[in-house]
């Protein structure tokens, strides 16, 4: 079983990047050396809140012995996350999950985040680009005060597409519009061995599966279902995926996922 660490770990920064969005730097050195792209930590909220359960966050980036989550705001738990300040400790588990499988190299490498989705796949991103293989990057959002990551997409040199649904920035309407855009484009050979990673709202998840498929291109996908224990106890977090030799089973997206075939999931 590969190994985890329980570590209380000093918060660096916690900035505001987004509406409803922030940055939360810690030192976890431990975590930091072992993590791999697709993985996620499980923090515990101050105990004061009395929140039993943690909360499952993807690591977004490493930095030396430092990691990064990005998360949005959706509950009390996140509520609270955001009001924690520089020093203050908070307790970590990780890393946990699966990761992207990158035995085959691509060419190139297309990552589709829809929302906060886009969390999931920075780390796989930066690890990409450092292999030396060609990225473009669709990110979606709500609106522009929304929008994630480009920046930070942009300084590694993904070609970055922008898709909001108002209209605001990039073009208006959903990411996999975008993604769409680019497999269609006429240029001869410009996709050479594509494989595409995904992660975001099971709408866009399902609408992106139905693409590749199409188009037999394989794709990989980070599953956000809501967790409970995070180590495959609770059985809180299960999707529905295909078997080899027929049928289906239900499958822990917190152990033997969150990354999988998008072809295998039922949606």
């Amino acid at each position: 079983m590969p190994q985890k660490f329980d570590t209380t770990t000093q918060i660096i920064s916690n900035e505001q990047i987004a509406t409803n969005h922030f940055l939360l730097r810690c030192i976890c050195p431990k975590i930091a050396a072992k993590s791999k792209p697709g993985q996620f930590i499980h923090v515990l909220i101050d105990e004061g809140s009395n929140l039993l359960l943690r909360r499952p966050f993807t690591i977004y980036s490493i930095e030396g012995d430092e990691i990064s989550m990005l998360y949005q705001i959706i509950g009390k738990g996140t509520e609270i996350l955001s009001t924690c300040q520089q020093n203050q400790q908070i307790n970590v588990l990780g890393p946990l999950g699966n990761c992207f499988d990158l035995s085959v190299k691509p060419d190139p490498a297309i990552v589709v985040g829809g929302g906060a989705g886009i969390a999931s796949l920075m780390l796989l991103a930066t690890a990409l680009r450092l292999s030396d293989v060609r990225l473009i990057a669709m990110v979606g959002a709500m609106s522009s005060d929304r929008l994630l990551s480009v920046k930070d997409l942009e300084e590694i040199g993904a070609e970055t597409h922008i898709t909001t649904d108002d209209g605001s920035v990039g073009n208006q309407g959903f990411v996999t519009d975008s993604l769409l855009a680019v497999l269609d484009q006429p240029t001869e050979n410009r996709l050479r061995n594509p494989i595409i990673f995904a992660c975001g709202p099971n709408g866009m998840l399902r609408a992106t599966t139905k693409i590749v498929v199409d188009y037999g291109i394989p794709c990989q996908v980070a599953m956000e279902n809501r967790m409970g224990c995070a180590l495959g106890v609770c059985l809180g977090c299960v999707c529905k995926v295909r078997l080899p030799s027929a049928g289906f089973e239900f499958q822990r997206v917190c152990t033997e996922g969150p990354v999988f075939n998008a072809e295998d999931i039922i949606w």
